[in-house]
């Protein structure tokens, strides 16, 4: 009588958990590293869409006939003089600070190295925009 053994034996079994636990021990480090690094780099976007509005607006302003200026404080919706941005981003708070000053933009998805604090001078033509991360 022919007997059908089908299946897998202990050996087979136990190499494939050893080689999917080596594969998870390379794969997971570098999952987590690439998500830390699409934070940085979210981060740094928003900075840059930052950046590029403020010199939009006081480019407006020029061509408007005013003085170049910058927006007092930088609001993330409407200023007294049009719109800087449409929307605060995604995964961003916005703090106004004080008059005359701009804010505090916090990014939510990390807890440590997340801000950008925008402050204008007193008459509004120069502004720094300080990042902490």
């Amino acid at each position: 009588m022919k007997t059908n053994k089908k299946g897998f034996t202990l050996i087979e079994l136990i190499m494939v958990i050893v080689i999917l636990g080596i594969l998870a021990a390379v794969a997971v480090p570098k999952f987590f590293s690439m998500t830390g690094t699409a934070h940085t780099k979210h981060k740094e976007a928003v900075y840059g869409t930052f950046k590029s509005a403020l010199q939009l607006y006081a480019a407006n302003q020029l061509v408007s006939g005013n003085d170049r200026h910058f927006p007092s404080p930088l609001r993330p919706d409407l200023d007294d003089e049009g719109i800087l941005m449409d929307e605060i981003p995604e995964g961003w708070t916005y703090v106004p600070g004080a008059i005359l000053t701009g804010g505090t933009w916090t990014y939510d998805g990390e807890t440590t190295g997340n801000t950008m604090v925008y402050d204008v001078a007193a008459d509004s033509s120069t502004y720094t925009l300080v990042k902490s991360w």
